[in-house]
């Protein structure tokens, strides 16, 4: 008969009286943390920052609300830091928190995306 047991992370198969280990998978607790989105203004924006925080290492989940302008991200901290998720908003044209958009991408987007809060 075989089952796992999970002690500290680390999983053990025991199978009769021999006891084998299988590896550690150490839990990392993820860090919370809101962003403001001030220049964002629809849909279109919401999805183009979305996908822009999840494609910075580390990021587990990301809740926009776009009435509030703001974004809950959940992520790794041994692997984002709030100032790569920033970046990773600026380098798609808008603004998070108080960090500028980068202004090439800005004059990509929609004219509806566009603010003068820029």
């Amino acid at each position: 008969m075989r089952f796992g047991r999970f002690m500290l992370g680390c999983a053990f198969l025991i199978a009769g009286s021999a006891i084998g280990f299988v590896g550690c998978s150490p839990s990392t607790e993820a860090t919370t943390t809101e962003i403001k989105l001030p220049t964002m203004q629809c849909g279109s924006c919401e999805q183009k920052i979305s996908t822009a925080m999840k494609t910075v290492e580390g990021v587990k989940d990301v809740k926009i609300d776009l009435a509030t302008k703001t974004a809950t991200v959940s992520f790794a901290a041994d692997k984002a830091t709030v100032a790569k998720i920033e970046e990773a908003v600026v380098r798609v044209g808008y603004v998070a928190n108080d960090k500028k958009a980068d202004p090439k991408a800005y004059e990509k987007l929609d004219e509806c995306c566009k603010v003068s809060a820029n």
